[in-house]
């Protein structure tokens, strides 16, 4: 039977089933990925956009150690290597959807020895109403992309956990000196009062007080220690190394790192072009709405054409060929395509709404580290000063209980106590004013995307 008359046989019947069928499918509109956004923060006015410099935030800091440690970890980071191989998946499977008969075209060939043949059979399923190959090539697009952003999430959230990690590791290190300047200068009250009580000048209870301090600060010591290192395992395995294996000097550098918040925030509307998570569940909602046309394209009719040709090996006998085209109309399974159709459309709803959380939380994001950031500027200056008075008072109390003037051990105790308060609370500002500037650079969302030459 030859082709064209197939065709044009079925070409009496193909417009009548689609008709009953075209009908039948969903047509819900689904709403565009936009948001109505203010035109600029609540704490600032519109300012200009960021610099180059600043996507690069992290050397902000001025140290070379941390520059060593992103570096390191941008290249070694498990993480990202996991995201780095979901990427090449991605790839693969978005080029094999762009194949459209890929899954639909059958060549089989067969010999058979008792009756001295040889076959060969060809068949093509085609789907030609709803799209639905270019809705699976169109998914298949947007998850690839959803999962290159998803891999520069991957680098974010690196280098938001990696400072956050040597923010703290210096914090500890930096507690632990004061610690030890504290037992320096408690050891030397106690030293004082011991000469006191000898002049009668202190009691039994004075020194007891003192050395129970002196006790407190030796006791808090091997718990700054541990501290230290916990935080140094956890900068060992962000950058891919076993804990203990790191193979970088991190010993104090005498002080606690601080970064400057950036000069140009840009407005929230830049939030959903630059933050890579946004980016992210914007695909993932444009995949889930060409998922939604796939599901409603299998409601349409399909083709098929199925052919074969049967020769025997002896050149004197004659072939036969057949061929078949059929159309394909989904009646009995209706009931369940549409159930999945409408399945569909509820995973791209939830899409959508996953989408407007993610720019909802990054506005938020941002709004709340730039309070957190004003906040503990005005604090960190602050402490300093209270550090400085109190130290000043811990003196001025030891050189009038030396020259017999109206202070009591029990003061000079007090004060001891009071200038390592301060101290700590010095230490805890500035580490929240290096935490909170390096959350609103991440909540920006710079440093996600590499820049050629850089780290």
């Amino acid at each position: 039977m030859h082709l064209h008359y197939l065709m044009r046989n079925l070409a009496q019947f193909l417009p009548a089933g689609a008709l009953v069928l075209a009908g039948c499918g969903p047509n819900t509109p689904m709403p565009e990925a936009r948001m109505d956004l203010p035109g600029h923060y609540s704490r600032l006015a519109p300012v200009p956009m960021l610099t180059a410099a600043e996507t690069q935030w992290w050397h902000g800091f001025h140290d070379p150690v941390l520059d060593q440690l992103v570096a390191q970890g941008l290249a070694q980071n498990v993480s990202i290597k996991i995201a780095e191989a979901r990427l090449r998946e991605a790839e693969a499977n978005s080029k094999a959807a762009g194949n459209p008969l890929s899954d639909e075209l059958n060549l089989t060939a067969d010999h058979s020895t008792y009756s001295d043949t040889g076959a060969a059979a060809l068949s093509v399923s085609v789907s030609p109403f709803g799209g639905r190959q270019r809705h699976v090539a169109g998914a298949a697009a947007a998850r690839l992309d959803a999962v290159k952003f998803g891999e520069q999430n991957a680098r974010l959230t690196l280098l938001g956990n990696l400072t956050q990690a040597y923010v703290d590791l210096r914090f500890y290190q930096a507690q632990l000196g004061q610690q030890q300047l504290d037992l320096a200068s408690r050891r030397k009250t106690e030293a004082s009062l011991a000469a006191q009580i000898k002049l009668g000048a202190a009691t039994r209870l004075d020194i007891l007080s003192a050395e129970a301090l002196v006790a407190e600060t030796e006791a808090r010591i091997p718990q700054m220690n541990a501290n230290i290192a916990r935080q140094a395992n956890k900068i060992a395995t962000l950058l891919g190394v076993p804990a203990g294996a790191l193979g970088i000097d991190l010993s104090y550098n005498g002080r606690q790192p601080m970064l400057d918040r950036p000069n140009g925030i840009g407005i929230p509307a830049d939030l959903v072009r630059r933050r890579p998570d946004i980016r992210e569940a914007e695909q993932l909602y444009a995949a889930a709405v060409q998922d939604m046309g796939q599901a409603a394209a299998a409601l349409y009719p399909s083709l098929s054409l199925r052919g074969q040709i049967s020769a025997p090996l002896d050149a004197n006998l004659g072939s036969t060929q057949t061929m078949t085209l059929g159309l394909s109309l989904p009646i009995l399974g209706r009931p369940r395509l549409k159930a999945e159709v409408g399945a569909a459309q509820a995973r791209a709803e939830q899409a959508y709404y996953s989408w407007r959380l993610a720019v909802l939380s990054a506005v938020e994001g941002v709004e709340s580290a730039l309070v957190a950031v004003s906040g503990d500027r005005l604090a960190a200056a602050r402490a300093g000063r209270v550090v400085r008075l109190n130290q000043e008072a811990l003196d001025l109390s030891r050189k009038m209980m030396v020259g017999n003037g109206d202070v009591t051990a029990l003061d000079l105790l007090d004060r001891e106590r009071a200038v390592s308060q301060a101290r700590t609370y010095l230490a805890q500002t500035q580490r929240d004013y290096a935490s909170d500037t390096l959350a609103l650079y991440i909540a920006l969302g710079l440093g996600a995307a590499p820049v050629a030459g850089q780290l």
